[in-house]
């Protein structure tokens, strides 16, 4: 008899999983590209210099700061509000350098502001994750601007030995989705399967029944990498989030595989995936 103790390291995904899979790639296919398309028209590709102004030990201090007050923070300050206009500034500003780039500035505003409030009026899954799509993609393409892709494969490299540690170890990241959450602030994107009637659903802060959630930095980090690619090819820029895609589909084996579904660092996978789409890239094709 079989040692129920014993369970399989990844378990292939069946039925309404499968959905659940491709609605995850879709996020990072439709983020990151969006990503590229921005760091191509705002004229970032080809003989770009970046600015030391944002570096690796630059944006890591940044990462620690930050995580040191949000913890303060949400020990001391119990009203969600300011919490959500943190949130809400975020992702406006990045919508907005998305809206400035491809209209007139007193325009550009206005778009990018109705795409976050799209997120307030109409509580569904589908404009939740769209809002974080398009201001998950300006930020990375803002960021992108000043950073090599070697500086941001380092960047992938120590933020996800970052998320074992802070997701395993301190468990401070788990505390900190969940404290937010209670506040009206949801740092994911929402993967219930790709049905109407699921992604036109209410987006809330709980795991859906048959879904994810799947964090923003592990989406935004691979899209930042094919912004920043896009000075070296088209081709690397998209293999980069074809292996982001593809490390997402192993860490969703392995999260399928668990005996209880609990909270797991999605980041290294993913990271892994990008960082080796875009160097066999350069090992295959002329760039």
């Amino acid at each position: 008899m079989p040692d129920a103790r014993h369970h399989p390291i990844a378990v292939a995904p069946k039925g309404e999983q499968r959905s659940i899979l491709w609605h995850g790639i879709l996020m990072f296919f439709a983020t990151g590209g969006l990503a590229i398309a921005a760091a191509q028209k705002a004229g970032l590709a080809g003989g770009y210099a970046p600015s030391a102004a944002i570096s690796v030990p630059y944006i890591l201090t940044v990462v620690l700061l930050g995580t040191i007050m949000l913890i303060l923070a949400l020990r001391t300050i119990r009203k969600p509000a300011l919490f959500q206009a943190l949130f809400t500034f975020a992702m406006l500003s990045g919508a907005w350098f998305i809206a400035d780039i491809y209209l007139e500035p007193e325009l550009a505003l206005v778009a990018g502001s109705l795409v976050i409030l799209s997120r307030f009026a109409w509580k569904s899954v589908l404009t939740a994750n769209l809002s974080l799509v398009i201001g998950v993609a300006g930020i990375a393409a803002a960021i992108a601007a000043d950073l090599t892709p070697t500086a941001v494969i380092v960047l992938l490299a120590a933020l996800s030995f970052y998320d074992i540690v802070a997701v395993y170890r301190t468990r401070h990241m788990v505390k900190m989705f969940r404290a937010l959450t209670s506040r009206g602030v949801v740092l994911a994107f929402v993967l219930p399967p790709l049905r109407l009637r699921d992604i036109l659903a209410r987006a809330t802060g709980e795991t859906p029944g048959r879904g994810m959630l799947l964090g923003t930095g592990d989406v935004a980090l691979p899209a930042m990498l094919a912004a920043a690619a896009l000075r070296v090819g088209v081709v690397p820029a998209v293999a980069s989030l074809a292996g982001a895609a593809a490390g997402f589909a192993l860490m969703f084996m392995l999260f399928l595989a668990q005996p209880a579904r609990a909270p797991m660092p999605a980041l290294p996978p993913i990271a892994l995936g990008s960082i080796l789409g875009y160097l066999l890239s350069l090992a295959i094709l002329p760039v």
